[in-house]
């Protein structure tokens, strides 16, 4: 067997593929049994394994992806510009973490928030798996891991919203509030939104995507289901994410009418778009009439505006913003540090124990320029970019009804998440899924695969 036969055992997009399969499915599973565990051994708490689990696909994503480039150097490939944003988010993650103001201290080190240079090598790698699974079987699949997920998931955050929890959350909790297998409901808020914007994608392009007649009755019900426990989360942000989804859909529906001559297939998507949001109002007069969860999350906001204090907006996010801005002029080139927020606090002459401090932005773009410098943010913003162009691109171009319908619903994903980013923080096992649609959106090359190799 020849050198490059063997490398290619390790490089192939079906390894790929099955690798990233195995992380984003066992990350619930695993907190699933930690969960059970929590109930015999005090010494073992919510989320105590995931970060381990993601530090591990993090080495062993770094591996696979160092063959990947030997074997670019060895078959003298051409870099993509996938390859080059791979090796600028690394360059710019270890950057930030040398040259950190509390060196190697990471969100205080909390287990369940923590991002350390393991965690963003997991994402990285997950990103750039994504550009090298182009096989249409398995880009199809992962989209039913998406939805295995959320429905694995949402079974426990529907039961959080009767007050019946699996153990308990470790970090952030109020009665009758679906937090899933997350330990915020705000984390599951974001990841249920993203996992929204997938099922609902599957059930509007189904018949492109599947054959069995049960999609008409499973997914829309499965879609309301999640949804219902998106809005028992109480997270304010993913009705932001809700709307981004919204309001992509209509105006792509627009702009594939006016550009694609097939209006059949067009039509029938649009038909189930129709059926799809009907089922979500009427959950959602559901928990109007039947629960506190909009009357609350109404409330809240209008009382944040009128009571007139600006810093208190947003459940002070404003205030979060405020202070890690004015770190910005000192801090460009490199940030405060990887995953360092707290030092924006912490450093001000006027804090003393007691004051508010956060370990986060409460929004990505933010937290990112803070931590890691404007390069750092230029060079992400740079890639969302040059992804979600590529996607709209290929939604536009694609002749395959069957590859466009799943770009299509990948782009939808994408933009719910990057909207409702806006509000939220960055936690490893949600953003794990986000890092993945991005690769798989990207315009990409396929990887030969092993029979091929």
């Amino acid at each position: 067997m020849s050198r490059n036969s063997i490398l290619g055992r390790f490089i192939s997009e079906e390894v790929f593929y099955k690798a990233v399969v195995a992380l984003l499915g066992g990350l619930p599973v695993l907190e699933f049994f930690t969960e059970i565990l929590c109930r015999f051994n005090d010494d073992i708490i919510p989320s105590f394994f995931q970060p381990q689990l993601l530090s591990l696909f993090g080495i062993l994503g770094t591996l696979m992806t160092a063959l990947y480039w030997i074997s670019t150097i060895v078959e003298k490939r051409k870099l993509r510009i996938a390859d080059i944003f791979y090796l600028t988010l690394v360059f710019f993650m270890v950057i930030s973490a040398v040259f950190s103001l509390n060196p190697g201290e990471y969100s205080a080190g909390y287990v369940f928030y923590c991002e350390n240079p393991m965690h963003f090598l997991t994402y990285y790698w997950l990103y750039f798996a994504g550009t090298l699974i182009d096989n249409a079987k398995y880009r199809k699949n992962l989209l039913f891991v998406f939805i295995a997920v959320a429905l694995f998931e949402s079974i426990f955050a529907f039961l959080q919203t009767f007050d019946i929890e699996l153990s308990y959350s470790l970090y952030y909790h109020t009665s009758r509030t679906a937090y899933g297998l997350t330990q915020n409901s705000n984390f599951y808020g974001g990841m249920c939104i993203l996992f929204i914007a997938c099922i609902s994608g599957v059930y509007i392009f189904a018949d492109n995507i599947i054959n069995s007649k049960l999609k008409d009755y499973v997914l829309p019900a499965a879609a309301g289901f999640i949804f219902y426990t998106m809005i028992g989360s109480r997270a304010r942000l993913a009705w932001v994410g809700f709307i981004a989804l919204v309001l992509f859909y209509v105006i792509s529906f627009i702009v594939m009418f006016r550009r694609d001559k097939d209006k059949k297939v067009l039509r029938a998507a649009l038909k189930r778009a129709l059926i799809l949001m009907g089922i979500y109002f009427a959950v959602f007069l559901i928990a109007f009439f039947f629960t506190d969860y909009i009357h609350e999350s109404a409330t809240r906001s209008y009382w944040e505006v009128a009571n007139g204090n600006a810093d208190a907006m947003g459940s002070d996010r404003i205030y979060n913003w405020r202070m890690g801005l004015a770190q910005v002029p000192k801090h460009w080139l490199t940030g405060v540090g990887l995953d360092n927020y707290r030092y924006v606090f912490v450093s001000d002459p006027g804090y003393h124990d007691g004051m508010y401090l956060q370990d986060k932005a409460h929004n990505e773009y933010l937290h990112t320029l803070v931590t890691q410098g404007v390069p750092a943010l230029i060079n992400y913003l740079a890639l969302l970019i040059f992804a979600a162009r590529g996607a709209v691109k290929a939604v536009i171009d694609e002749t395959s009804y069957k590859r466009r319908a799943v770009i299509w619903i990948l782009l939808g994903m994408f933009i719910t998440y990057t909207a409702q980013a806006l509000f939220n923080s960055s936690i490893n096992y949600v953003v794990v899924y986000f890092w993945l649609v991005i690769g798989l959106i990207t315009p990409r090359t396929a990887l030969r695969t092993q029979k091929n190799n």
